[in-house]
């Protein structure tokens, strides 16, 4: 699994959030990009995601911007990662050895360890942080 800059942003933002009350205000996008150094037109692409996904909400206006939903704080890492990347594996198979290939057994349970991990992971660990 890599994780791209996409979902390192979407992380980050969301550690952004919690560290400055997005539970129960409102923040907007050009303050999260402007804390991220990030480009604000790209940002929201990466919010939208978590807001169809139901991680954060979203409101326009004067007084618009993201917020953390009721729960966040079961929200895995690894259900972030992929709702930004998609669900990819760390080994393309390129001989197509299928599952009695050393090579491809080794690589299956160290990706079953890193997701089993990340879904151990909450966004609740990153308030702690």
């Amino acid at each position: 699994m890599k994780c791209s800059k996409a979902t390192d942003y979407a992380l980050h933002a969301l550690l952004y959030m919690i560290k400055n009350d997005g539970a129960s205000s409102r923040i907007p996008v050009q303050d999260l990009a402007l804390a991220l150094k990030v480009s604000t037109t790209y940002l929201s692409k990466i919010l939208t995601r978590l807001v169809k996904v139901g991680i954060i909400s979203a409101s326009s206006g004067a007084k618009g911007g993201y917020q953390l939903k009721h729960g966040w704080q079961d929200v895995s890492i690894y259900e972030v990662i992929i709702t930004i990347d998609g669900k990819q594996s760390l080994l393309e198979d390129s001989f197509n050895h299928a599952q009695v290939c050393p090579i491809k057994q080794i690589m299956d349970e160290a990706e079953h360890n890193l997701i089993t991990h990340l879904e151990d992971k909450t966004l609740k660990d990153l308030a702690g942080s």
